[in-house]
């Protein structure tokens, strides 16, 4: 079964969701198409399976990142690292959920799958949503502003960094990579701290 993962990651990587097919994948993995049926439903389910091995690594990513001593500022900080760790030493789950821009919410998914991948995502991202709370809660965040907005625009600042950089604009203007993204969470508490 994991020659079929290894397969699908490769094929999703190269094709797109909608570019790669089962027999692709068969024709990869050196199988017949009846022995990918014999484990899989099909390609979605294959992708599914493959997302929740990326969504596996990135929530124990944020799960130690959130347990560090130190301020809700200080664990805000080390979420967004292991945000980061997880981009760089995880480049293909990274491209595979993010899927080029479109993310699993956007293929086109069964039921099942897709709740089982959001369920997923949401764990993930209530770990943000909780450090906000408790900073805000502890006084470290200004009151009165709402903490999943808070945690989704930290979120997309960081991702937003990192799309950029897959862009290769960082090249053109020389840029280093965990400087932008030092700088970028600077401004972010900056523009969230209390007092």
């Amino acid at each position: 079964m994991e020659k079929i993962l290894q397969a699908g990651r490769k094929l999703f990587l190269e094709k797109g969701y909608f570019g790669a097919t089962v027999r692709d994948i068969a024709l990869e993995a050196e199988f017949s198409t009846g022995v990918i049926y014999f484990y899989f439903k099909g390609k979605d389910e294959i992708y599914g399976r493959i997302c929740e091995e990326g969504f596996h690594i990135l929530l124990d990513l944020f799960t130690r990142a959130a347990r560090i001593k130190g301020t809700p500022l200080d664990r805000l900080i080390a979420v967004a690292m292991a945000y980061v760790e997880f981009f760089e030493k995880y480049p293909d789950y990274f491209d595979i959920l993010s899927f080029r821009n479109m993310g699993f919410k956007q293929v086109g998914l069964p039921d099942d799958i897709l709740k089982r991948l959001d369920e997923f995502s949401g764990r993930i991202i209530e770990i943000g949503y909780g450090i906000v709370k408790e900073g805000m809660e502890e006084g470290y965040i200004k009151p009165g502003l709402n903490a999943w907005e808070t945690a989704f625009s930290l979120w997309a600042s960081i991702e937003g960094i990192m799309f950029i950089f897959k862009r290769k604009y960082f090249d053109v203007y020389e840029l280093d990579f965990h400087r932008v993204i030092q700088t970028q969470i600077s401004i972010l508490l900056d523009g969230i701290r209390k007092g």
